[in-house]
């Protein structure tokens, strides 16, 4: 049987500010169509309040390590935020490891933005740094202009 590569499907995916090409291959002595499949992009809107504050926590470093808060990876993502993560979601779906991950460590915040009531910029950004009532402190208004600018 005689097999040519024939390709089905010529799609684009933006993840996580990163376009992906998908081909799918498929084996088949079919022969090749004449005509051309253009490709096709698909636009996900880009979620500025991540890339903010991931900006203003590591510059987009996931090697970042705050040693003494030992906060780790592009969010700075300590323990007590991954027990948290697990916590809310009921399982131990996450690591100390996933910190590492931009991938796993956007999850995480996303764990975070689904569990927060009236879930606004300003209250994601001043909880993902004070804790689940960090839109309450003071402490957390500087962050929170840090954040802003980037926005």
């Amino acid at each position: 049987m005689k097999f040519q590569n024939q390709l089905l499907l010529l799609g684009g995916v933006a993840l996580l500010n990163i376009v992906v090409i998908i081909i799918i291959v498929h084996k088949t002595d079919a022969p090749i169509p004449e005509t051309v499949v253009e490709p096709t992009i698909i636009e996900v809107q880009k979620d500025s309040l991540i890339d903010a504050i991931i900006h203003v926590e590591s510059r987009g470093d996931t090697l970042a390590h705050n040693l003494k808060e030992d906060a780790v990876g592009c969010l700075q993502i300590r323990p007590i935020m991954v027990r948290e993560c697990n916590r809310l979601i009921g399982k131990d779906d996450f690591t100390l490891d996933d910190r590492w991950s931009r991938a796993k460590s956007i999850e995480m915040f996303n764990v975070i933005r689904w569990h927060t009531k009236n879930p606004t910029n300003e209250i994601l950004a001043r909880n993902w740094n004070g804790g689940a009532r960090g839109y309450k402190k003071i402490s957390t208004l500087n962050y929170w202009n840090r954040v802003k600018k980037q926005l």
